[in-house]
């Protein structure tokens, strides 16, 4: 654990710019640095005071974790999660409460918090409101608490990663492991790969990658990612790697020569081309009049503004012709700030995909009315026709009401609902399509089923008049505060509660921010942190130390000392429509490490655990020899570590590099 917060330390330095002098560490080989309960709350305390918009504030821990009762019924599984010092026996331990009260609750707006908990039964351990665990299949499963166990929601931007799930434990790994030079955490030798890799990588990529390293090493943890706010997951994890990306010359969309523009399409198609038991429908013009007055009650729309194409009407037939010159009017000319909505109701089809983009072989299509003189149009039309030409700072939405549609737009981000009704599964598709890359445009599609369903047609009845069930679902469902997470899932609800088997789909451009309001969809990337100084702080000691600048970055190590807590884990062996078309339709607390006292020497170890490294003490450093239980055997002498005149010679050598304004790299014990 040890070996940890150094690794830790040498990436803040080496990867992203921090100055060594911007970082304490707390670890139980130092009897100045000791990790006591007492020490960690206080450095805790000191990390986030005074803290203000624009910081970034970064907090590491190593060692043991373990679970409580939850006293305070906040917790799904009843078990709060815990930190475990060096004192646990005499001093206890730190529960998430603790910690989501002293590091979250207080912390102000835009200033962020990155945690990272290399320990067993840390899933949850800040409790944070979301949960993110990248699935095999290379998706992400994301999950919401329930609103009755949500915390008093906080400000401030926070972000942890863990080592594990709350019923897991986490392993340690051997030495030379990913060039590992001694033992350390196989959850920090992950991060250490993936984020050597890319340093600007996502937080779905170094999700996705800490877990394939750890599966391809046969341990059986599972990463996990926890926040305060939902994040759009596409972006780099570490601000620094985001602002340095950010500073790179890039060339700026020109700027908009007019103001911006709304500009909305509504197709509804009945089919009044077919006999009424062979393909036609009732509800779609129906959906379409229904999304126009959705349009301008909750999109704020005017009239003017909003095209649509009826089959009812000789001068609005949705042709093929016709549907395909709508949407060039759609998208043309399109600049940053504009808004573009397009609707469609009416019948989805399937063909066989002819150029290798689609995973299930098929391409979905839209239907127009005259498909059997002109043909279907196919979702690489669509792309081509709507998304592609869109400029960065555009945002378009889409509804599609009609079958086989979860994909008809060939979006690369998909939001795929969970089988309990309330955790939402984010999805990276493998689409493989040629050409120009993809649009920086935001462009959110609700469709009303997936791919290898129907959807299906509510029937006129009483006071009802037909119309699509997705339709009717969004129109009873919609406002224009409600979050894109909330408008799927209570679009769902409404689907199941009226017995329709449809599930409808969200897919987007970029990565949907499900948190924001859908009806003024914008993921707004996050803005850049710059570094800033805090009030300093020292640990509780009786021995001397001297001032020292004021970190941002806190990190701590408890070396595990028992096998079976922190221990290394054991290889595991591990064609044209029918009728059908659009028709009705006991948690484990794992035995402790003995108990280790602030200022005691003795060192317990477990023969499994890390080499118990020597000791400097009193200018002597000392090792614990086999069968021993104390540091007692002097093995070199260093002159000089702590003495007056050299700690004042070392003060002088700080203030002087202060002063020159020049990267601080001291050899001080003390670690600064």
């Amino acid at each position: 654990c040890i070996n940890d917060s150094d690794t830790f330390i040498s990436l803040l330095t080496d990867e992203f710019g921090y100055d060594i002098a911007d970082i304490r560490q707390l670890r139980d080989d130092h009897p100045q640095r000791m990790p006591t309960r007492k020490n960690m709350i206080a450095a805790m305390k000191w990390l986030v005071s005074g803290a203000r918009a624009g910081d970034h504030l970064f907090l590491h821990y190593s060692g043991h974790g373990t679970q409580v009762d939850d006293t305070d019924g906040d917790e799904m599984d009843g078990k709060d999660e815990a930190l475990v010092p060096v004192d646990f026996q005499k001093g206890g331990m730190i529960s998430d409460d603790e910690l989501r009260r002293i590091l979250v609750q207080d912390l102000p707006k835009d200033c962020r918090l990155t945690v990272i908990l290399d320990c067993c039964h840390s899933g949850t351990a800040m409790d944070l409101p979301y949960k993110v665990v990248a699935t095999p299949d290379g998706g992400l499963d994301v999950k919401k608490k329930p609103n009755h166990k949500l915390p008093r929601p906080a400000a401030g931007e926070v972000v942890m990663l863990s080592g594990c799930q709350d019923d897991q434990t986490s392993a340690d790994a051997g030495k030379g492991l990913a060039g590992n030079t001694g033992a350390a955490g196989a959850m920090t030798t992950a991060f250490k790969v993936a984020i050597k890799k890319k340093p600007s990588a996502s937080y779905h990529d170094i999700l996705e990658n800490m877990r394939t390293f750890l599966k391809a090493q046969r341990f059986t943890q599972v990463p996990q990612l926890s926040t305060e706010h939902f994040l759009k997951l596409s972006e780099c994890f570490m601000p620094e790697a985001q602002k340095r990306a950010a500073a790179q010359p890039v060339h700026a969309p020109a700027a908009p020569t007019r103001a911006p523009m709304r500009k909305a399409l509504s197709i509804g198609i009945n089919y009044y081309c077919l006999p009424k038991d062979k393909g036609q429908l009732s509800g779609c013009i129906n959906d379409s009049d229904t999304m126009i007055g959705i349009l301008q009650d909750t999109f704020n729309y005017n009239s003017h503004e909003i095209c649509r194409l009826r089959d009812d009407r000789n001068n609005m037939m949705p042709t093929k012709a016709n549907i395909l010159a709508a949407l060039r009017w759609l998208t043309q000319g399109a600049t940053a700030g504009d808004e573009l909505f397009f609707h469609f109701s009416g019948h989805g089809g399937q063909v066989e995909d002819k150029d290798g983009d689609e995973e299930g072989g098929k391409d979905s299509t839209l239907i127009p009315c005259d498909f059997m003189q002109s043909g279907m149009i196919t979702d690489d039309d669509l792309y081509e026709l709507v998304v592609e030409p869109l400029p960065a700072g555009v945002r378009m939405w889409v509804m599609m009401d009609c079958c086989h549609s979860g994909t008809a737009l060939d979006l690369p981000y998909k939001v795929d609902i969970g089988a309990d009704g309330k955790s939402m599964k984010l999805a990276r598709a493998h689409i493989r399509r040629g050409g120009p890359p993809e649009s920086k445009a935001e462009v959110v599609m609700i469709s009303g089923c997936k791919d290898s369903q129907t959807s299906a047609d509510v029937q006129a009845g009483g006071n009802q008049k037909a119309a699509g069930a997705m339709t009717t679902a969004f129109r009873n469902c919609v406002n224009r505060t409600i979050t894109c997470e909330d408008l799927l899932l209570k679009m769902r609800d409404y689907l199941k509660r009226h017995k329709y088997e449809q599930v409808p789909q969200m897919s987007s451009e970029q990565y949907v921010q499900l948190d924001a309001p859908f009806v003024s969809y914008a993921a707004v990337p996050k803005k850049s942190r710059e570094i800033t100084f805090s009030t300093p702080w020292a640990p509780t000691t009786s021995h001397p130390t001297p001032p020292t600048p004021a970190p941002q970055v806190f990190s701590m190590s408890t070396p595990p000392a028992s096998p079976m807590l922190h221990a290394a884990a054991p290889p595991a062996m591990h064609g044209p429509p029918s009728p059908m078309l659009h028709a009705a339709a006991p948690p484990m607390v794992h035995p402790l490490p003995s108990p280790m006292m602030h200022g005691q020497v003795g060192h317990p170890q477990s023969p499994m655990m890390h080499q118990a490294p020597p000791m400097h003490m009193g200018g002597q450093y000392y090792y614990q020899a086999p069968g021993m239980n104390a540091y007692q055997q002097p093995v070199q002498q260093t002159q000089g570590m702590h003495d007056p005149a050299r700690i004042a010679q070392l003060q002088a050598q700080i203030a002087e590099l202060k002063r020159a304004s020049s990267p601080m790299r001291s050899t001080s014990p003390y670690g600064w």
